[in-house]
């Protein structure tokens, strides 16, 4: 069966059932499909070879969170200068993140005029090494984050000295 398609008023004629042009518009797009295929891999192994360090943000976090959790209006939270105070239960910190050994710690010091009044020391004490990775270039040393708040308690100044750090490489944490 042949049909006649007048294009530019000349008539060409086809014949239906002819598939040929098909077949090489087809390789066509299996050729565009494979680029487009290459390129979104090619952007895939980018994106994950590339290495962030997000270590100084998560010691600021750790640092906010516990200021937060500690200062209100500038006032010391009433239970905090207590001995049986929970830290972990009042900042909602979950304690195994800060166990010895682990990849985070915390250390906050309330001094009054001239003595220290409370210390919460918890995890991996690596702050010196926070010192030498400010000074010099490295790249496997832990992050900290240290703050300095003017608070007051019953009408009595007091200086919060909060610090947090994170030496972890590479792995996904929940701190909450």
């Amino acid at each position: 069966m042949n049909k006649i398609i007048e294009f530019n008023n000349k008539n060409i004629r086809t014949k239906w059932g002819k598939k040929g042009g098909e077949k090489i518009l087809s390789l066509w797009w299996f050729f565009i499909l494979a680029i487009i295929g290459g390129f979104i891999v090619m952007g895939v192994i980018i994106y994950y070879s590339a290495e962030t360090n997000i270590n100084p943000i998560e010691s600021s976090i750790i640092v906010d969170k516990l200021a937060d959790c500690l200062i209100i209006n500038g006032k010391l939270n009433e239970n905090s200068l207590n001995y049986d105070f929970d830290i972990f239960k009042e900042c909602n910190f979950d304690k195994k993140m800060f166990g010895v050994g682990s990849s985070f710690y915390f250390n906050i010091s309330i001094y009054n005029d001239t003595s220290l009044v409370m210390e919460f020391l918890n995890g991996t004490y690596f702050e010196p090494d926070c010192n030498i990775g400010k000074k010099i270039s490295t790249k496997y040393f832990p992050s900290c984050t240290k703050e300095v708040y003017f608070v007051t308690y019953n009408n009595s100044e007091f200086v919060a000295h909060i610090s947090g750090g994170v030496n972890q490489i590479g792995s996904k944490v929940s701190l909450g």
